[in-house]
């Protein structure tokens, strides 16, 4: 408004104002750069991760998923496991067996076998009554275990089948002992994560601006939600779809472990935690997931982009992972532990984010006097992680949260991206300008 003041000022011969004019232009410009390098210094402190806290209330399917029989607290008589009937040994012996037998019909005949690997046994009582849970309306074998030396596992409570089971000797020498064991069991186990490339069709200039966790026919996926790029790295709302995941199973033709999919067991329960972020000038269009050894672990896809056009360069896509494990000599990849956790949705209070980048943990049961082992923990957050209004993404990763003595959540997190480097704090075409207006006063 000044300069126009004076535009009409001169126009009328009141003078011609032209140093007024070249110090407001100066001050003008110092205060953009000014303006623009704090919003550049702030966008760069800005933290860029978006993940999602605990629902007010849980509902599987919804807000979470589960793992389901993967290491289950199980009884089993040590004559059932050996293949010579003997019961010279102790349960902690059978650190890693399987049921050879059931002999003489004992409990053994009265619940669902373990038909895989019987691992980490130990001995609690000798004498025990045992609520098993409804097959038919439950993944659990047992609701509570209640030994005659007071010690009760699980929450006694109603039950749906109990039985009576003792132990006996054998002969004068030998006790034959129940033991209490964790299975291993495939059978029946929702225990696998999909390997799958799922990416965006880059093609059609589609980039990924969300993500979330579903379990389909007992395999995790990665879902993400795509749309179209605009120019100046914006998102066309009215695009935004998830992508359907594979619909296959385990068991299908052609379906190969592997390829397809990861299956988990006692000896390969890992899964890394990373923030993965794409190079300066790229965006996400990509996920999937992958074996290090043992361990589950993330990649991303990214892409190149022309910021003005908004246009992908699908030809000079990568991917992107952190191939760091924890047997590295040098800044080895480190363990979260879980000891002793409860069920992760009876938790009162909110989870808190616990993993860092570079870690991972092992998929385990639950606590054995809180849930009788019958729960795989930690969970799979299900939630939508995708930020509002749509934006392109400069990275993915997985985190774990939780709350002390409960089992917790695995869940992802993306990464926003940083536009800042295509913000101007320096302006030469209003430079351009006054030099015009000065020359041809």
């Amino acid at each position: 408004m000044m300069e126009f003041s004076w535009m009409l000022l001169r126009l009328y011969n009141k003078g011609e104002f032209t140093v007024e004019s070249k110090l407001m232009r100066e001050r003008y410009m110092e205060r953009m750069t000014n303006q623009v390098k704090s919003i550049k210094e702030a966008l760069k402190l800005a933290d860029q991760s978006y993940w999602k806290c605990d629902p007010k209330k849980h509902v599987e399917g919804e807000t979470y998923v589960q793992l389901t029989r993967l290491l289950q607290g199980y009884l089993q008589n040590e004559i059932d496991m050996n293949p010579k009937q003997s019961c010279s040994e102790n349960c902690g012996f059978y650190s890693f067996t399987k049921q050879y037998g059931c002999y003489k019909n004992e409990f053994c005949s009265k619940q669902r076998s373990c038909k895989g690997d019987i691992v980490d046994c130990q001995f609690i009582d000798s004498d025990m009554w045992v609520c098993q849970d409804d097959p038919r309306k439950s993944s659990r074998r047992y609701a509570w275990i209640n030994y005659e030396n007071g010690r009760t596992l699980g929450n006694k409570d109603s039950c749906y089948r109990i039985n009576k089971v003792d132990s006996w000797w054998y002969w004068i020498f030998w006790h034959c002992s129940y033991c209490f064991c964790l299975c291993d069991d495939k059978t029946n186990s929702d225990r696998y994560f999909n390997i799958r490339q799922v990416v965006s069709n880059v093609e059609k200039n589609k980039v990924v601006v969300g993500i979330r966790f579903v379990k389909n026919n007992g395999i995790i996926h990665l879902q993400i939600q795509e749309g179209d790029m605009l120019p100046f790295a914006s998102v066309n709302d009215s695009s935004i779809q998830w992508k359907p995941v594979d619909d296959y199973t385990i068991k299908n033709e052609g379906v190969k472990e592997g390829v397809d999919y990861l299956m988990l067991s006692y000896k390969n329960r890992a899964i890394d935690f990373d923030d993965l972020k794409a190079p300066e000038g790229y965006v996400v269009t990509g996920v999937k997931f992958r074996s290090v050894g043992s361990h589950v672990n993330l990649e991303i896809q990214a892409s190149p982009f022309n910021f003005t056009t908004g246009q992908l360069d699908h030809t000079k896509s990568m991917w992107i992972s952190n191939d760091n494990t924890d047997g590295n000599l040098e800044n080895p990849r480190t363990e979260i532990k879980i000891n002793s956790a409860d069920n992760p949705i009876h938790s009162l209070t909110s989870s808190t984010m616990e993993s860092k980048h570079d870690q991972y943990l092992l998929f385990t049961h639950s606590d054995i006097d809180l849930d009788v082992a019958q729960t795989t923990i930690p969970f799979i957050d299900a939630q939508t992680v995708a930020p509002q209004p749509p934006t392109l993404l400069s990275g993915i990763g997985l985190y774990y949260k939780r709350k002390q003595w409960f089992g917790g959540f695995i869940g992802p997190k993306v990464f926003t991206y940083d536009p800042s480097r295509y913000l101007q704090d320096t302006f030469p075409e209003l430079n351009e300008a006054e030099h015009f207006n000065v020359g041809g006063k």
